[in-house]
């Protein structure tokens, strides 16, 4: 197995507040629906052989919509469970995906330092996105591209809803 960590930082709209952000982000339903991979979720109860760490969230068993090869070429669908617990600051979230991949996702909001000097409209907020990532090694390369993927397209879906532009 391959542990790969990366950040995003997407700067929100000065139309959104940190209390608006913090709303969507503990929206699960609104984070789930929001995903363009994910075709169905239901609500699941506590998985016996879930981590001790894990058992004060939601539990999902979710279904996505996966393009294999360029242009939907070859599609499938996977299922898979997540893990989603609020925090005071975002939302962590930990996805149990088949073939061993593990996503744990860590949602944050945070106030952009504005720095003297600065020209424009500066962004006061910005999103962050903490993953870690770990799968077998022949699959990192896919795997990841998908999730930057949707997740970016999650975020700009999410900041529309939250009445910003992305």
């Amino acid at each position: 197995m391959q542990r790969t960590t990366f950040t995003n930082r997407t700067p929100l709209p000065n139309t959104l507040s940190e209390e608006a952000v913090l709303r969507i982000l503990h929206d699960h339903a609104a984070m789930i629906e929001q995903n363009p991979l994910v075709i169905h979720y239901e609500r699941i109860s506590t998985p016996d052989d879930a981590p001790e760490d894990e058992r004060d969230g939601a539990w999902y068993e979710l279904t996505d919509r996966i393009s294999y090869l360029p242009c939907g070429l070859l599609q499938g669908k996977l299922n898979y469970r997540g893990y989603l617990h609020d925090t005071p600051q975002g939302l962590r979230t930990h996805i149990y995906a088949p073939l061993g991949v593990h996503i744990h996702d860590y949602w944050t909001v945070h106030r952009r330092k504005i720095f003297a000097g600065e020209t424009g409209p500066p962004s006061v907020f910005y999103l962050q996105e903490e993953v870690e990532l770990i799968c077998p090694f022949i699959t990192t390369s896919f795997v990841r591209r998908t999730l930057s993927q949707s997740h970016s397209e999650l975020v700009a879906r999410l900041v529309a809803a939250g009445g910003g532009s992305a």
